[in-house]
């Protein structure tokens, strides 16, 4: 009797153990579809046999994993949902690498599938905004039907056949522009460095020439006071004194020393 109840729940046991372990292990293939900074996760819904499977979203940045010990923030619109897309538009709001995992719940099974690599949303695509123009009179108007609250357009604006006005004819012509203004300074310096070097540093250092009074009072003879027998190593001394001082020198005899009298 056992056998032949161990024979008809085989068959159920084998049901169970191919719907619950074997699918739950299935690959969910999760990939990020980001266009003009709209980020969409997109996933394969579970096969298996659940009476209610649903799904939530976590994600991990930068700041989450170094400064946060490594925690993950569920995606506030991806908790216990049904379907296989969740909108990460406003998770995923500065410019980091982001771990992105979906949990799958199969009956109170869970299972986890991760993104394969990180995601960065300056790897969206930008598409072109799609453009339309409408003339009444002298006024263009031109709208974009594609941009975003955060997307700036530049606009410019040429007659037919006038490509110069075009950006890429522009950076060249300012560039040559530039060049050829900076050969023209360095060139007009070394000019004026070279020929008018002396002039200038006249003209910046002028020197003063000696007024007249001075060379007049200065003595056209100059009174050296000297020895003819040397007591110990000296320098001679001079003394410059003005005209209105005489001088005389008086000989004191023998290999004594002369000595220079001044009166006023």
């Amino acid at each position: 009797m056992s056998s032949g109840l161990i024979k008809r729940l085989f068959p159920l046991l084998l049901h169970f153990t191919i719907n619950y372990s074997s699918s739950l292990s299935t690959p969910l293939n999760a990939s990020m579809h980001s266009v003009n900074m709209m980020h969409i996760l997109k996933w394969n819904l579970l096969k298996a046999s659940c009476s209610t499977v649903n799904y939530s979203v976590q994600f991990q940045g930068e700041y989450e994993l170094y400064n946060l010990d490594g925690t993950w923030v569920n995606a506030y619109d991806c908790q216990e949902i049904s379907e296989n897309r969740c909108d990460l538009t406003h998770d995923l709001a500065s410019n980091s690498d982001y771990s992105i995992r979906i949990k799958t719940n199969c009956d109170g099974q869970k299972s986890w599938t991760q993104l394969p690599a990180t995601f960065n949303r300056r790897d969206t695509v930008l598409l072109v905004p799609k453009m339309t123009m409408n003339v009444e009179g002298d006024p263009i108007q031109v709208d974009f039907s594609t941009t975003l609250s955060d997307m700036t357009v530049n606009l410019k604006v040429w007659k037919e056949g006038d490509e110069q006005n075009t950006s890429d004819f522009m950076g060249l012509v300012m560039v040559i522009i530039a060049v050829v203004v900076a050969v023209t300074v360095a060139f007009i310096l070394g000019w004026l460095a070279a020929h008018l070097g002396p002039q200038i540093k006249q003209t910046f250092c002028y020197r003063e020439t000696i007024p007249n009074v001075l060379l007049d009072d200065w003595p056209t003879r100059t009174p050296i006071l000297c020895t003819d027998v040397s007591l110990e190593p000296t320098d001679p001394l001079l003394l410059l004194l003005s005209t209105e001082h005489q001088c005389t020198t008086v000989q004191l005899g023998g290999n004594r020393l002369k000595q220079v009298e001044c009166r006023t």
